[in-house]
Formats: structure tokens, C-alpha cells, sequence
């Protein structure tokens, strides 16, 4: 499993919960003082998956990541993406990570099940 890197309050970087336990996350434009919404999620670790696409996408693969072992692979172009096309991006990388954790616990217990039975 990746390195996880939280702030001092072990929080993940750009990454919030709202009163009523939904994670939300958001970034800010590079120069400017615009935000880019990035949705809300049911996991603080799907939600700093998001954060982590889109500061890939505005800063590049040296930004500092929520998860620095599990950099977006995304592909590198040179064209400046829309806040929409960022938001869509976060939100794939978030979802598809999420998927592959549980596809990983399915495997995991299906190996215990397998030794101990």
C-alpha cells in the first residue's frame, strides 16, 4: 500500500469533511485566486485520490501528493484542461482507485478463506 502524507492534523491535503460526514474537496487555480470544485466523496482517501489527479493536472508529476507512491497516471499533454475537464479527470482517478482497493480486499479474503478453511 502507498505512503500516505496527511498534515499535522492527519488530514489529507486539500481534502474536508462536511457536517453531515461527506468528504469534499477543492483546489486552487495556480496564480489566481479561483477554485476548482472537485466534488464530494464518501471515503477521505477517494477524496484525496481526486485532490491528488487534479494537482497533477495543474501543477505536474512533482506536486506534492496525498499519495506519493500512487501518482495519476495520466497521460501528459500540453494543453491547459478546463475546471471541468480537472474536475472529471479527479473524479475518474477517485472512483477508479476506490474500485481497485475493493477488488483487492475481495482477493485478500478470498486468500484467507482459502488458509483457513
Amino acid at each position: 500500500m502507498a505512503r500516505e502524507r496527511r498534515d499535522c492534523n492527519g488530514r489529507y491535503r486539500g481534502v474536508r469533511m462536511r457536517k453531515w460526514g461527506k468528504w469534499v474537496a477543492e483546489i486552487r487555480q495556480p496564480n489566481s485566486r479561483n477554485r476548482i470544485w472537485l466534488g464530494s466523496y464518501n471515503t477521505a482517501e477517494e477524496t484525496a485520490r481526486a485532490y491528488d489527479a487534479a494537482v497533477f493536472c495543474l501543477r505536474g508529476p512533482l506536486a506534492t501528493f496525498n499519495f506519493p507512491l500512487n501518482v495519476p497516471e495520466i497521460p501528459s499533454t500540453t494543453e491547459i484542461l478546463s475546471p471541468a475537464q480537472i474536475r472529471e479527470v479527479a473524479f475518474r482517478h477517485a472512483r477508479r482507485g476506490s474500485t481497485l482497493e475493493a477488488a483487492e480486499r475481495i482477493q485478500n479474503q478470498g486468500c484467507l478463506k482459502g488458509r483457513l478453511g
